[in-house]
């Protein structure tokens, strides 16, 4: 009997412990799940003739106080200004390891290239017409494995000077050789992201900005992500906390596309989007 009774006793035991750890798991806040990145994660790769570029999206060379030229790189709410000078030196930019080199081959014919710690990333070759209109821009990008990309965008001349590189050039088309790629992996209750260009970032879905990082990534660039609805999520760009851009970002019901959606935030901006479209790999 006295057996028993302690059968009976440890039983109840068990019960109300369980009973007690399922209150403590239906209690638990919500916060501490990991979310679900659902139908986000895999690798996209562009599909370039769903490309729409945004009158926004623009090139632009101008004079600085003493008549020299300097681009303006980056979104008009936060532009980096950085210096053109066509002597064939090296010099740092952007106030990371990144040096530059301008060349000015003749009058309608130049070349800049960028190293990351001494080993070259870009080299691009701008030619204007000559009439002086138009502009195409071949950008050669060293991939990872030693191979090139190279990236073809032609301009019109918008306003600035009628000869020259200072003007502001307006976008009109775009290809590159290898398509753009865009993976999405989870890191715990984070999402990491990375780019073919390259970039990386890693963020929360909380709204809160994270750095982006890359060779050729402007310093200061922030991205703040946030899940809109299980088929969509929002992505506020910054550079050095002034917001310059925002991104939405869709799955196709399918699941086998996502298209990408961002405005300009500069504050004389077209709000016309640009819009990339990336398939499922």
């Amino acid at each position: 009997m006295h057996s028993e009774r302690l059968s009976i006793f440890g039983a109840r035991a068990i019960t109300l412990a369980l009973a007690a750890s399922f209150v403590c798991f239906a209690q638990a806040p919500a916060s501490k799940a990991a979310p679900s990145f659902g139908k986000f994660l895999g690798t996209w790769k562009e599909n370039e003739s769903r490309r729409k570029l945004s009158p926004s999206a623009t090139l632009k060379f101008q004079r600085d106080a003493q008549g020299n030229i300097e681009e303006r790189r980056g979104n008009d709410a936060r532009p980096l200004l950085q210096p053109v000078r066509f002597d064939g030196k090296s010099y740092a930019v952007d106030a990371s390891k990144n040096t530059i080199v301008w060349k000015q081959i003749d009058k309608n014919h130049f070349e800049r290239t960028i190293f990351n710690n001494g080993k070259l990333q870009t080299t691009r070759r701008l030619q204007i017409s000559e009439d002086g209109k138009t502009l195409t821009e071949n950008t050669e990008r060293v991939l990872a494995d030693g191979g090139k990309a190279v990236t073809t965008m032609q301009f019109r001349r918008a306003t600035g000077e009628a000869q020259g590189l200072v003007a502001t050039w307006q976008p009109v088309s775009y290809h590159t050789t290898i398509p753009n790629q865009v993976t999405y992996e989870t890191m715990g209750d984070r999402l990491k992201v990375s780019t073919s260009q390259p970039s990386f970032y890693t963020a929360a879905l909380d709204g809160k900005p994270v750095a982006v990082t890359g060779p050729t990534v402007i310093t200061g660039t922030m991205v703040a992500l946030k899940l809109l609805d299980a088929q969509t999520m929002e992505v506020t760009q910054s550079r050095e906390g002034v917001p310059t851009g925002k991104r939405t970002i869709v799955i196709s019901a399918d699941g086998k596309a996502i298209t990408e959606t961002t405005v300009n935030l500069a504050p004389n901006a077209s709000r016309e989007p640009s819009v990339e479209v990336y398939e499922k790999q």
